[in-house]
């Protein structure tokens, strides 16, 4: 509760003031703490929920982000308090009733009367019993991402419980933005921008990874792009890089789902084949000639030109590196037979 004078107060409502106002504080500051511990938004997200329900005193709830095309929740956790409930969590959520209003507002609502409501009409067919609700959204740059969702207040809610909610929802959007940056950052360190695919740091890690592994015979093979500086030349840097894009999609075609493809070098790839032997690799190369002709039969004027080499490694006996070295020379034995054959 709020007091508007300090001495129109017992001292057992002081005393009860000052209990909820601790317990507020350390809420806040425990709050803070789980998003400098926690890189996963779902654990910190869990984490702040708990200290709501127990500084509010509301039994059951959820947290939920909003869709990517901005039209349903997507449940990230959701706690009943014990009460029945049938519906399927994985069951899509319009954005719609009392939680639109606090999404597209931006700010905190409650409803003690939600039973009575006709906000009730929303809810699908064996939903929990919910008697007061109240919704928190959590903000990033001016726009809702998420709510933090309460429920089943013994004695329903007040505003300070939409105050304080709302407070520890602005931390979790910053641990939000924290995991999406963290995320971002994690993709970028082991992908290609231009491309899409795995980079050199990803690769290099995947071959040590593999080492001593049980994913033998595995087949490496080298793809070296020709023709990709006369074509920046003649045509500008944007025809290669859509030339550079149009190869890994060609080469990623030709994949099985446990295969691995890099771009390690301006115009170089290399692709690693798990539990592949000299057959099956051979296999892959006919694969991704065959994407090749296909792919050049509607491309006439920018055919794609690609030397590739093919290198295995049986056992644990010849390493991943040797093997990849293996296969570059002999993508580049290849790739000088090609260019003698043109002459």
């Amino acid at each position: 509760m709020y007091f508007e004078r300090i001495d129109n107060i017992s001292k057992q409502e002081l005393a009860a003031e000052l209990k909820l106002v601790i317990a507020e504080y350390k809420a806040l500051i425990e709050s803070a703490r789980t998003i400098l511990i926690q890189q996963e938004f779902k654990d910190a997200a869990k984490e702040i929920f708990s200290l709501c329900k127990k500084v509010t005193g509301a039994t059951s709830g959820y947290v939920a982000l909003l869709s990517p095309d901005g039209s349903e929740n997507e449940v990230l956790f959701l706690d009943s308090g014990g009460l029945k409930c049938t519906v399927d969590e994985n069951l899509p959520m319009p954005i719609r009733g009392l939680r639109e209003t606090a999404y597209r507002s931006h700010k905190g609502v409650y409803d003690n009367s939600f039973a009575d409501s006709h906000w009730m009409e929303f809810l699908p067919e064996g939903h929990m019993r919910l008697d007061n609700v109240m919704f928190a959204p959590l903000i990033i740059d001016q726009q809702t991402e998420g709510l933090i969702g309460l429920a089943n207040k013994k004695g329903g809610f007040i505003q300070r419980d939409v105050d304080f909610v709302s407070n520890l929802g602005e931390i979790a959007a910053i641990a939000l933005r924290n995991s999406r940056n963290l995320e971002s950052v994690q993709y970028l360190s082991f992908h290609d921008q231009l491309t899409g695919l795995y980079n050199r740091h990803y690769f290099v890690n995947e071959i040590k990874r593999l080492e001593g592994s049980r994913e033998y015979p595995i087949t490496i093979v080298s793809a070296d792009m020709d023709g990709l500086k006369k074509i920046n030349d003649t045509f500008g840097h944007g025809a290669g890089d859509l030339y550079l894009q149009n190869c890994a999609l060609v080469l990623k075609e030709a994949l099985r789902g446990s295969d691995i493809l890099a771009r390690v070098g301006g115009d170089e790839f290399v692709l690693v084949l798990p539990r592949t032997d000299q057959v099956a690799g051979e296999g892959i190369l006919e694969r991704i000639n065959l994407n090749i002709e296909n792919y050049n039969k509607t491309h006439k004027k920018l055919p794609l030109r690609i030397s590739v080499g093919l290198a295995v490694s049986e056992n644990s006996t010849k390493s991943l590196e040797e093997t990849y070295h293996e296969a570059d020379r002999v993508m580049y034995n290849n790739k000088f037979q090609r260019k003698k054959s043109r002459i």
